[in-house]
């Protein structure tokens, strides 16, 4: 038995209703492949943006932490400079109050006396003078006893013999305010 189709416009009209499905499920599917295609790009371009831009932040983190050593390396010397310097400074200062008090050593002995032996050691200063005259030998403590330079004058010792009176003295010297 045959079948007969009485309405074969209809079964046209689904052939090309079937046809414009699949043309558009087609177009639908090609445009969803495409825009997946499409944000898969964005993203892979993204992820390598970021790959270079968290390469050059760490390239710039270690740069920036060598510099930072460098610089605290340049403080650290500098420090060290400035310390010396000071201690320089300090040296110098004291030499130049050694030196202020060995300049007037000559001042401060009379002129019939000399001086046997000097010392100078830390802040500590060790005189012995001879002299013929027993009043010279007074007014060189006198002398060392107004001297600003000079503090806590102690006689060590004090003696005569055959015409030539000595004495030995020691004293602290000032070393300034800077200790």
């Amino acid at each position: 038995m045959y079948q007969v189709n009485f309405l074969p416009w209809r079964q046209q009209k689904m052939a090309a209703k079937k046809r414009y499905c699949v043309v558009l499920c087609l177009f639908q599917s090609f445009f969803v492949i495409v825009c997946m295609i499409y944000f898969s790009a964005q993203q892979q371009l993204e992820l390598r943006q970021r790959q270079i831009t968290k390469t050059q932040l760490t390239q710039q983190v270690t740069h920036n932490q060598h510099h930072i050593q460098l610089v605290t390396e340049k403080h650290i010397q500098l420090t060290k400079w400035q310390r010396y310097q000071e201690s320089l400074a300090r040296q110098a200062q004291r030499n130049s109050l050694r030196l202020s008090i060995l300049h007037k050593l000559p001042e401060l002995t009379p002129p019939k006396s000399w001086l046997a032996y000097f010392s100078l050691t830390d802040k500590h200063f060790e005189i012995a003078a001879r002299s013929y005259d027993p009043h010279d030998i007074h007014q060189l403590i006198t002398r060392l006893e107004n001297s600003p330079l000079l503090q806590k004058i102690q006689l060590i010792k004090m003696e005569r013999s055959e015409k030539i009176n000595y004495l030995h003295l020691s004293a602290n010297y000032l070393e300034g305010t800077d200790e």
